[in-house]
């Protein structure tokens, strides 16, 4: 199937829930260092909508906050204006209000640019997975090239090594047919004199040809 076939969209994130794929650990080790220039350039759109969306939140959360408290002051306030009569209390009780209706203003404001938030994060998300199936395939067909050619090395190690054990078992019958050779020529007491000479001043031991 061509990438072009494959239907992925805002909806497709949705209802398979699909994850932020920037924020998965998985994609991140897959992929970090491995996206391409179209990756990065969603990535850098994603990470600016998605830092918007966290400080719109935020924003809703603190006037949420901050609305509960001036609904508490508006009551206090209201309780002693109506028990002195003092018309001090008017003033603040008026600004409380003014506070409390910009508020109910800008909250419906924020849950509008959220709503519109979440649909363009789905959107890009969607434009990340399809790039990230792109970008798989892509890294899959590299590394299996990579590894034919890392194979055949390995397979020409695996020759060099075995004819040079090869070559260590030939060098080592050689030794010892030899040193067998020269002790049934000379005897054993002459081949003690010529070790210590030939053998020990080259730092090289006998038993190490005998076994």
């Amino acid at each position: 199937m061509e990438l072009k076939d494959i239907h992925i969209d805002s909806d497709f994130i949705r209802k398979n829930r699909i994850p932020i794929l920037i924020y998965t650990p998985e994609w991140i080790q897959l992929f970090s260092n491995f996206k391409s220039r179209s990756m990065e350039k969603t990535v850098s759109k994603l990470e600016g909508l998605l830092s918007k969306q966290k400080s719109l939140e935020q924003e809703q959360k603190d006037l949420e906050r901050r609305k509960k408290v001036l609904i508490n002051k508006i009551l206090h306030i209201s309780n002693e204006l109506n028990e002195s009569k003092n018309q001090a209390f008017v003033g603040p009780l008026e600004e409380a209000q003014n506070e409390i209706l910009q508020i109910n203003e800008r909250l419906p404001q924020i849950l509008d640019e959220l709503h519109t938030l979440y649909e363009d994060i789905d959107q890009l998300n969607a434009i990340l997975l399809k790039e990230t199936v792109k970008r798989t395939y892509e890294l899959i067909n590299e590394n299996e090239q990579g590894l034919e050619s890392v194979q055949r090395e390995i397979n020409r190690l695996r020759e060099t090594i075995m004819e040079l054990i090869q070559k260590k078992v030939d060098m080592e019958e050689r030794v010892k047919r030899l040193y067998s050779y020269l002790h049934d020529i000379v005897g054993g007491d002459e081949m003690e004199v010529m070790d210590e000479e030939m053998l020990e001043a080259n730092n090289i031991d006998k038993n190490e040809i005998l076994r």
